[in-house]
């Protein structure tokens, strides 16, 4: 009798706490019990398989799409598959789906503050009702009913998951009336399985991919995106109108990479133009929310007197895009007060301006790119994290809609291991708390099958439906369903890999290399046995096959490791296997044809992937250069990288050495027009060669002849790269070397940079979280005149010396990543516009140090 007592005690605790949760949350939040509260309510309610038919009232298509779903859902769940009935003559205990139906049956029912996705569920002994508002409430609300009172989930878009599926005629549903509205109007799970399937993106609740009518539209807000160069196209305005865009460097940039130029936001007619072109987007698309005015993919934000004076005064370029997107909002206003306009926080406008604030019809987009993705957003012991965390704090303060661009994968490699599975959660918890109106979670969209691409759209999209959500709970969850009787040692993979990353102090970020994650011959061999043990276990093919897809990151992750130090022999460079499989290319090129693999990362295709790397293990053509100082390894045919730069009497190769031979190393690359680029490899044609010097050249598509010559002159290396030109055009250069930094450190006092002005000067005092600062960016500027770029590490005793002509080059750029183990050196020549028939060249040495540069 006493424990009857206490149980109908706790009972009445939880429908209190249920009532009260309906009554306080504020129409942002979920307006929900917890799901801990939740699921230890009793299964006292009606018995799911007593009802006996569906009353469904609309005349949408979402609204009858919905009760369908519950037909099809019912049956598969029960075994017993209930008539849909919109005459109103059901007799016995009904299924009433959509606000028509509920009002007919006496319900007394409010949709207001549901909004379009929000939704009601009313469960009494011969009823259950689910209604929401048009033209997503409803139908989210079915999903809804069947993952939270029968246990259902929606796992990939070929896999749902029922427990005791078909045979679920005694199951008593679980807890009472239920409300939901979510915090987000914008959740986008950005993988290519979603993209893909419509019909599984709305079981998931993403409401960003647009398919039919039926699945419920998508929300009416769109992601930002660099746009400014396409609202005032260079190609009509370039050529008579150069002042409209950034002044970078003494010139008015008309053409740039990533996407664009950057416009000059102080230029009264740029923002006439802009509004104009804005405007008439609007008229086009009137049951859009936002449209975008927002920065394009690089940091060469205008310079000029006006807009450099603007940002200042902000201390934060973000001064002049805000004050910019601001006037443009201003006029919008006027003519549609319901329109937001968007635009970026990103990278160099990701700190708020000091004193302007957006307009209340402004969106801001706040971008996390260069937060660690292991650890959360707000984890306090994470330096990486800790500024953009105060920048959200700051925009907070001062924006009304604000919007996030979270990262989850590594661009560089979709299929390699990624450890961010715990840490998912937390940040769109972190994001909802912080009034995010929306996230966009970026991923693999571009690709499919990339690295546990099912499992990770599952817990992506369950947290951002209910932010709470721990995604490492979800994360367990789902290996148990999917992977069934082999998910343990999936689950204990995961396990290892995240304490790895622990353990060894590392940051992974969207960029990460081998040696940020951790990626070695030891560890990808223990990853590797957790695949074996899971396949071992599999006892049907359909098992076997969700494990096979499942590990493709750990035969991706091999060959990363296979190519990470290469070997010369006979003229050939040649990956170093030692125990590898020898197959293991094969292999891998087999699953991913099984499994369409598209991708290899966010630039390059699979399938091109896959040749370079049959090109790599068939040998590469390779060239030695060898003197008393120097011994070197490049590769003609493959952009004419250096991949060994050994400084002999140490033995030690400067190069950096800890990330697999794919795209870079140290070479050179065209900027604009034809020629050798980062996501492109040409082959280069040895022209002469001696045990010291080689000459090698390419001639272009528009026939220019570009040729590079390396050559040992006792202790420097001399670098020279010719360019003659058939056409009109410019010579514009990129120097893209990559140096071992020795260890993986922040600390200047270990690792420093340099460079010769009058004197030596360290670049990297004050340097912050692995980011150039203003100051940064000053010294380096004043290298220029002195002709010398290094870095030294003290504990290691080595460095490099970069020399070169005073006004040879325009740019100097410092890219350190401790994570990496990583500097990059990196000079861009001066532009030369070259007429047909003219020539230009560039030149440079690099010195091996074995101290650090000191003034005498």
């Amino acid at each position: 009798m006493k424990k009857k007592r206490q149980y109908s005690i706790l009972k009445s605790i939880y429908l209190i706490l249920f009532v009260s949760s309906l009554i306080q949350c504020s129409p942002k939040v979920a307006s929900s019990i917890s799901e801990e509260a939740w699921d230890a309510l009793p299964a006292d309610g009606p018995n799911i398989s007593s009802f006996d038919g569906i009353y469904y009232i609309s005349d949408t298509a979402s609204g009858m799409y919905a009760a369908t779903e519950f037909q099809r859902l019912f049956k598969a769940f029960t075994g017993k598959e209930l008539p849909i009935d919109s005459s109103g003559s059901t007799i016995g205990k009904t299924i009433v789906i959509g606000p028509n139906a509920a009002t007919n049956v006496g319900l007394e029912i409010n949709t207001k503050n549901l909004g379009k996705e929000g939704f009601t569920i009313e469960i009494s002994k011969d009823q259950i009702a689910i209604f929401g508002d048009q033209p997503r409430g409803t139908l989210y609300g079915v999903y809804e009913f069947f993952e939270k009172y029968c246990g259902v989930r929606f796992l990939t878009h070929d896999h749902t998951f029922y427990p005791k599926e078909g045979r679920n005629d005694d199951f008593r549903i679980k807890g009472k009336n239920y409300s939901y509205v979510p915090p987000f109007a914008f959740r986008s799970s950005y993988y290519g399985e979603t993209l893909k399937n419509p019909s599984f993106a709305a079981k998931l609740r993403t409401n960003t991919v647009k398919g039919e009518d039926q699945f419920g539209g998508i929300s009416e807000y769109i992601r930002v995106s660099h746009n400014v160069s396409s609202l005032l196209p260079p190609s009509i305005y370039g050529k008579e109108h150069p002042e409209y865009y950034a002044l970078v460097n003494g010139r008015r940039e008309v053409s740039m990479h990533g996407g664009g130029p950057q416009l000059c936001l102080t230029n009264k007619d740029v923002l006439d133009l802009v509004t104009e072109a804005t405007l008439e987007a609007i008229e086009k698309n009137p049951t859009r929310k936002n449209f975008n005015v927002a920065q394009m993919d690089n940091g060469s934000y205008c310079t000029c007197e006006s807009c450099a004076a603007l940002d200042a005064q902000e201390e934060s370029h973000a001064g002049t895009m805000i004050s910019f997107v601001n006037a443009v909002a201003e006029r919008v206003e006027k003519t549609h007060p319901e329109v937001l306009i968007g635009t970026y926080a990103y990278e160099y406008t990701r700190k708020p301006p000091k004193t302007i604030k957006p307009r209340d019809n402004v969106m801001l987009m706040l971008c996390s790119i260069e937060c660690c993705n292991y650890h959360a957003i707000d984890d306090p012991t994470c330096m990486l994290n800790e500024e953009f965390s105060k920048d959200m704090d700051d925009w907070n303060k001062i924006a009304k809609n604000i919007f996030i661009w979270n990262y989850n994968t590594n661009f560089r490699g979709y299929l390699l291991p990624f450890p961010n599975l715990q840490s998912i959660g937390k940040n769109v918890d972190y994001f909802a708390n912080h009034s995010g109106r929306g996230v966009f979670m970026q991923a693999a969209g571009n690709g499919f099958s990339t690295e546990l691409s099912d499992l990770r759209n599952y817990v992506i999209s369950r947290c951002l439906w209910k932010p709470g959500r721990d995604s490492w709970q979800e994360t367990i969850d789902f290996c148990r369903m999917h992977y069934k009787e082999a998910a343990q040692p999936i689950i204990d993979y995961l396990s290892y890999y995240h304490d790895l990353i622990e353990k060894e102090k590392r940051h992974p970020g969207l960029y990460s290399t081998e040696a940020t994650l951790c990626l070695n011959a030891e560890t990808v061999n223990q990853m590797d046995s957790f695949f074996k043990e899971a396949l071992s276990l599999a006892k049907s093919e359909e098992v076997r096959t969700r494990v096979e897809k499942a590990s493709l990151c750990v035969y991706r992750a091999k060959l990363s490791v296979a190519t990470m130090n290469l070997t010369y022999e006979n003229g050939l460079c040649k990956p170093s296997l030692n125990d590898t499989d020898a197959f293991i290319l094969d292999k891998y090129t087999d699953l991913c044809a099984k499994y369409n693999v598209i991708r290899d990362n966010e630039y390059v295709k699979n399938e091109t992937y896959l040749k370079n790397m049959r090109a790599i293990f068939s040998g590469m053509k390779a060239v030695q250069l060898e003197n008393k100082y120097w011994r070197l390894l490049v590769l003609p045919e493959s952009n004419a990288k250096v991949v060994g730069m050994t400084y002999k009497p140490t033995d030690r190769n400067v190069v950096q050495p800890t990330r697999a031979f794919d795209r870079f190393r140290f070479e050179e690359w065209v900027r604009a027009g034809d020629g050798p680029k980062a996501d492109g490899i040409l082959g280069y044609e040895i022209v002469a060669q001696s045990p010291t010097e080689v000459n090698i050249a390419l001639t272009t598509k528009d026939g220019a002849r570009i040729e590079r010559t390396i050559s040992l002159e006792g202790e420097g290396i001399h670098f020279e790269t010719a360019l003659k030109s058939k056409t009109d055009r410019s010579f514009n250069f990129f120097v893209h070397p990559e140096y071992n930094a020795g260890s993986g450190t922040l600390d200047p006092q270990e690792v420093g940079v340099y460079v010769k002005a009058d004197h030596w000067l360290q670049v990297n005092q004050g340097w912050e979280n692995a980011k150039p600062t203003e100051r940064t960016n000053s010294i380096l500027n004043k290298g220029l005149k002195g002709g010398s770029f290094a870095y030294f590490n003290q504990k290691s005793g080595f460095g490099v010396e970069q020399r070169f002509k005073p006004g040879t080059f325009e740019n100097l750029n410092l890219f350190w990543s401790p994570e990496r183990v990583q500097i990059n050196l990196e000079m861009t020549p001066n532009v030369k516009e070259l007429k047909a028939g003219q020539e230009a060249s560039y030149a440079y040495e690099i010195h091996y140090l074995d101290e650090a540069p000191r003034n005498n």
